[in-house]
């Protein structure tokens, strides 16, 4: 029996891709269901576990105050182990300038310093082209640059969070605390980077869609997998897109590749992975409108997925997410960090 397989290589089509992602998925039931003959898997953490979440801010000169004079307080009170930061960090009609890039990285990266997980958001990157910036530039080049400036280093966590990043992908993380599994995944806004491709070939842009796509569902397969083997009580998954929101109801293709639905496969995957898990999945995203707690985002075929539309956009604020493994009905609760009271939900 083979508790955890190295999955190492390249496909070098959209096809070969998604053949790879369903073999995924079926050796995960499969590992779902054998996990416990595994001789070193490690015992659940009993003692709740909580961290934050911010993103989609600030937009504004008055959020930026707000940001540094209520939120990084807040934070820096609370004791937190780490924050997750699930991207958007100016506003869409805000130049993406070099200067305002290396402006964010410290204010993001020094909310706790070394223990910062940053995943991409549209207006970071993706939107760089947009006609009415006063300097559009090319979003590829810009990615380019996002990456250079933040994860040039990897944080300094303590070598039991088991923290590694994906080959050639360095946003898409992966890390253990408290008997959790942690997850980032670079899944963006504009469906996905696969419309309103302004500077950049077209068809060259796309295939960096595809291409991302597909380590995407690498990577989630995997922090699945890191899941099962390690006996986690719990898994969650954080990235910048509301993927709830569909343009075009077919999915993408090799044939159909800007008007389609840029998030059915992670979709799919994340709803089919955690039916198979079983346990609590919380998915936590940023990207549109207001705050959101959703427990019927997996259907009837994974009632233990969770959803958190974060704080940011509209509600200005930063979100503490508990998690509590020997509570009766184990789950997740949401607190604001401004007011330290409840989340409530806006869906």
């Amino acid at each position: 029996m083979v508790c955890e397989a190295s999955r190492k290589g390249k496909r070098d089509t959209f096809r070969e891709e998604s053949m790879k992602i369903r073999r995924g998925m079926r050796n995960l039931l499969i590992a779902a269901t054998a996990f416990a003959a595994c001789g070193t898997v490690a015992a659940a953490a009993a003692e709740p576990v909580r961290f934050v979440v911010i993103g989609d801010l600030p937009y504004s000169a008055d959020q930026y105050r707000t940001l540094e004079t209520e939120l990084r307080p807040g934070i820096a009170k609370g004791g937190f182990p780490f924050v997750v930061h699930v991207g958007d960090f100016k506003g869409g009609g805000v130049p993406c300038s070099d200067e305002g890039l290396e402006r964010a990285y410290r204010q993001i990266m020094s909310l706790i310093p070394e223990r910062v997980f940053y995943t991409p958001g549209d207006n970071d990157w993706t939107d760089c082209d947009r006609e009415k910036l006063n300097a559009p530039i090319s979003e590829l080049k810009r990615l380019d640059r996002l990456r250079e400036v933040f994860y040039s280093k990897s944080p300094a966590v303590p070598e039991g969070w088991h923290y590694r990043r994906q080959e050639d992908y360095p946003e898409n993380a992966m890390w253990r605390f408290g008997g959790i599994q942690f997850a980032t995944l670079h899944v963006v806004g504009t469906k996905n980077g696969r419309v309103e491709i302004e500077l950049d070939d077209k068809s060259t842009a796309l295939d960096a869609v595809d291409a991302r796509d597909a380590a995407n569902a690498r990577w989630l397969d995997s922090a699945f997998a890191s899941a099962v083997t390690s006996a986690a009580s719990a898994l969650v998954v954080a990235m910048q897109a509301d993927i709830t929101k569909v343009g075009w109801d077919r999915k993408c293709s090799r044939k159909h590749r800007a008007k389609c639905d840029g998030f059915a496969s992670v979709r799919d995957q994340l709803i089919v992975a955690s039916a198979a898990f079983r346990k609590p999945v919380l998915l936590v995203h940023g990207d549109t409108g207001r705050y959101c707690i959703d427990r019927d985002f997996g259907g009837d075929a994974a009632p233990n997925l969770w959803r958190l539309n974060s704080a940011g956009d509209w509600i200005v604020d930063a979100t503490v997410i508990e998690f509590d493994p020997s509570a009766p009905d184990a789950g997740f609760s949401f607190i604001r960090i401004r007011e330290n009271v409840p989340l409530e939900s806006l869906c």
